[in-house]
């Protein structure tokens, strides 16, 4: 039997061998996208697999550019995303103040409507909103992408839960004081909810930024398409350009991995911040 030191040591131990275990699930593969992104095609199905980095990165971007025109890619999904995510963020955190601080009538019911919208499939969802950005004759738009999603119901909720532990002492000082309502979300509410909007803000972009099918049906001509659909093109019958696939799939994670690195000390925080009530 092993006494109470003994086992304080073997369960850290054992905590960062998983640790170190998923980390290496995690980096292997992107490491190894980092690679074929910048070694020949032929190099990659062959019997020495390269551990180190090549020298082919811009010869095999200079072929993803000539087929799909990358640039204008890249141009698209950030344009979409960085829209989409500071008009979803507005209108989440202006839904989620009126759920959290005004009563009105039917607000339970709404709100739990709002939230049974997360059980449904994208595929469901697909059809009705081709039709209703097809009446609008806003088909091949940046607008088709953008604003269908704009009011997100996660995004609704943890903002809802965040502006909960707003003390309502405040907003109520701030009316007393001629503050209009308007004000008091602007001036008091949203500089509070910084660390949440922030987490909101990544959820946001990573969520716009990887989506596939709804952009696939309402985006019909090539130079309106974002990166995944992009990068789909490159599947072939008969060949699959996968030198090409891994430089656009690295190029596409670093929109991400730099908006979480500006943003990580907000994050967590900001998803934790509506869990304890005040």
């Amino acid at each position: 039997m092993m006494d109470e030191p003994q086992r304080e040591t073997a369960l850290k131990f054992g905590s960062y061998a998983f640790l170190l275990a998923v980390v290496t699930l995690i980096v292997v593969p992107l490491y190894w996208m980092i690679v074929a992104a910048t070694i020949p095609q032929s190099e990659l199905f062959s019997s020495s697999i390269p551990f180190l980095p090549g020298t082919q990165f811009l010869t095999n971007f200079e072929a993803l550019q000539n087929r799909l025109n990358f640039v204008r890619t890249i141009w698209n999904s950030t344009l979409i995303a960085v829209v989409y995510t500071l008009l979803s963020m507005l209108l989440c955190s202006m839904a989620g103040f009126a759920f959290a601080k005004y009563e009105f009538k039917y607000k339970e019911p709404l709100f739990y409507f709002v939230l049974a919208t997360l059980v449904l499939p994208i595929q469901a969802l697909v059809v009705p909103l081709f039709l209703l950005v097809s009446t609008l004759d806003l088909l091949n738009t940046y607008l088709a992408v953008i604003l269908p999603w704009a009011a997100n119901p996660l995004g609704i909720f943890l903002m809802r839960q965040n502006m909960q532990s707003l003390p309502d002492a405040l907003l109520e000082s701030a009316r007393m004081d001629g503050a209009t309502e308007l004000q008091i979300f602007y001036k008091i509410a949203l500089p509070t909810m910084i660390p949440s909007l922030a987490a909101l803000a990544v959820i946001l972009f990573i969520n716009q930024w990887r989506l596939f099918l709804y952009p696939l049906v309402v985006l019909q001509e090539e130079a309106m398409f974002t990166i995944p659909i992009a990068l789909s093109q490159l599947v072939g019958a008969q060949r699959v350009a996968f030198e090409q696939i891994m430089v656009g799939t690295t190029l596409a994670i670093v929109p991400i991995a730099l908006l979480f690195i500006f943003l990580q000390r907000y994050f967590i925080k900001g998803i934790l911040a509506g869990s304890v009530k005040q």
